[in-house]
């Protein structure tokens, strides 16, 4: 009888955390999504990409700059390109963290139509909730004016 309490006991523990993993798994897919959105609504661009070059650059005010180019999977808001370059600015030494598979960049364009990269909070890895909202909001993104936001 000891035995099947604490099988009890065991199975009731592994039930409540699961849901506590449950609930973290989603409150941090819902803070993601919250980033992507604002990133969305502050940018001039946004595109699903794939990184193929980065070239870096030192400035002569000892910044680094870092020219990227990336195959265009799909563009959800700008004008579309099959393929893209944009600025990177970091400080002296301040590595840049690349990959080849796809994500989402959210950029803005300059007056004289360069792309660059307006900071941290503007690139994302495919996950099911952003995919789902960018299927879901498609024809609002492609109709979206960017507000004044991270591309002043």
């Amino acid at each position: 009888m000891k035995i099947f309490s604490q099988l009890k006991a065991l199975i009731a523990h592994t039930i409540l955390l699961s849901f506590i993993f449950c609930a973290n798994a989603q409150h941090t897919d819902l803070l993601e999504l919250d980033g992507f959105r604002k990133a969305v609504n502050s940018a001039d661009y946004l595109a699903k990409v794939k990184i193929i070059k980065v070239e870096s650059f030192q400035e002569v005010d000892g910044s680094q700059r870092h020219v990227f180019t990336a195959d265009v999977v799909t563009t959800y808001k700008g004008s579309t390109h099959k393929q893209i370059s944009y600025e990177m600015f970091v400080e002296r030494g301040e590595d840049v963290m690349c990959n080849s598979a796809p994500i989402y960049l959210a950029l803005c364009k300059s007056l004289n139509g360069s792309y660059y990269w307006p900071g941290t909070g503007s690139e994302f890895k495919p996950t099911p909730v952003i995919n789902a909202w960018i299927n879901e909001n498609r024809v609002s993104l492609k109709l979206a004016r960017t507000p004044a936001g991270w591309c002043d």
